[in-house]
């Protein structure tokens, strides 16, 4: 894997602190679009550093967000930096992939995944089953933004138009697309309801 696929060492500690402030704006946009509410219910795919489980956590109140992400590394940052919240019982994080998500005590309101479907095996399949652990009518979020050498705005759009097919294979329905224009390229959200 490599530094952001799966951060692991010394290196990934690194890759994280440059994760917790390059995705900051892209994890407040997600929250936004996500419309989280007190009383919401949240799973977070991928979640790195924790930066989008702090601010989320922050808006649940009634609920629980749990969290799901393959590093280690990310695990001890994430745990670090919403210890408050673990204590208080608002925020469970799980170390594992999403191609081995565990058996959930309930379904959820809302889920996103910031910057991590690129390394999900089969991402329709994901999809589908992360479908099943939404409530009808509940929502998902896939934010993306391209930082391989190169990336234009172009390749933005056309990754969140490939969001977007994913999203409609896997049964989301209606589906809308979201572009925030940033330096050095654009991020895109894909935003389906599970109808």
């Amino acid at each position: 894997m490599n530094l952001f696929g799966q951060p692991n060492g010394l290196l990934g500690s690194i890759g994280g602190k440059i994760l917790a402030s390059a995705n900051k704006e892209i994890n407040q946009w997600t929250v936004s679009l996500l419309g989280v509410q007190p009383d919401d219910r949240v799973l977070e795919v991928g979640f790195g550093p924790g930066v989008a489980v702090e601010m989320t956590s922050k808006i649940i109140k009634d609920e629980v967000l749990v969290g799901v992400d393959i590093s280690e590394v990310m695990l001890s940052q994430a745990q670090r930096r919403n210890a408050a919240a673990i204590q208080e019982g608002r925020v469970k994080l799980i170390l594992t992939a999403v191609e081995n998500l565990p058996v959930f005590d309930h379904p959820f309101d809302k889920i996103y995944t910031i910057n991590s479907i690129i390394f999900w095996e089969q991402p329709v399949e994901r999809l589908k089953e992360l479908r099943s652990w939404l409530k009808p009518n509940g929502r998902i979020a896939i934010t993306l933004q391209p930082r391989s050498k190169g990336a234009t705005d172009e390749m933005a759009h056309m990754e969140g138009e490939k969001l977007v097919q994913y999203l409609q294979e896997a049964g989301f329905n209606p589906i809308r697309l979201e572009t925030k224009n940033m330096k050095p390229v654009s991020a895109v959200c894909a935003i389906g309801i599970n109808a």
